[in-house]
């Protein structure tokens, strides 16, 4: 019964402000540029930070960072994992600027500068909503997942503000409360937690 549905949410698409988005890409690409000359400045040379060999040779044998149990990677190398450098924050300033940097990054790669490409003539984002894509019985949607838009930062929030609703129409946030409890209350006919329920505990 919901094919039919799902089939209609993956041709109907969602609208998409594109001027937001390339102001973001704008912004966000100056940022980038600023925080790429902050680390060479603070590394005392020009490197390819998003080479992981390049930056674990900056960071760990020539600015000597590495902690006592700094995790390796399978050749030997320390790992510049985004949970490793979280651990090296206090040690120095440049850390913090490479996380920016990263998280920026993958903003513009991930959203910014390619949503855009995507869209149809309408300005409209078509992803492919699977019914069963997930073990846990949700749906799950690819090529792009519309379900892992960022919310955690101020930078990731922005890229939220580029999905509109047509004229005449609002976008609307709705979730169940605590759909599994109130349906395992139905299933097991348990009258306190029935009760609880029905007094908006």
């Amino acid at each position: 019964p919901l094919l039919p549905v799902v089939e209609k949410m993956n041709a109907h698409g969602v609208k998409i402000d594109r001027k937001n988005l390339e102001n973001l890409s704008e912004t966000y690409h100056k940022e980038l540029s600023r925080l790429e000359k902050d680390i060479w400045e603070m590394a005392g040379e020009e490197f390819n930070i998003n080479s992981p060999k390049q930056l674990g040779e900056i960071l760990f044998t020539k600015m000597n960072l590495a902690e006592k149990r700094q995790k390796k990677t399978a050749t030997g190398g320390f790992s510049t994992k985004e949970s490793e450098l979280q651990k090296l924050v206090d040690k120095n300033p440049i850390i913090e600027k490479i996380l920016d940097y990263r998280e920026l990054q993958k903003l513009l790669s991930t959203y910014i500068d390619t949503i855009p490409k995507l869209l149809d003539d309408g300005s409209r984002l078509h992803s492919n909503f699977i019914q069963a894509g997930t073990t846990t019985g949700r749906m799950a949607s690819e090529e792009p997942n519309l379900q892992n838009i960022p919310v955690r930062s101020k930078l990731g929030q922005a890229i939220r503000h580029a999905f509109i609703a047509e004229k005449g129409f609002k976008l609307l946030s709705l979730d169940y409360s605590q759909i599994e409890l109130r349906i395992a209350a139905i299933l097991s006919k348990d009258e306190k937690l029935i009760e609880i329920f029905k007094q908006g505990l």
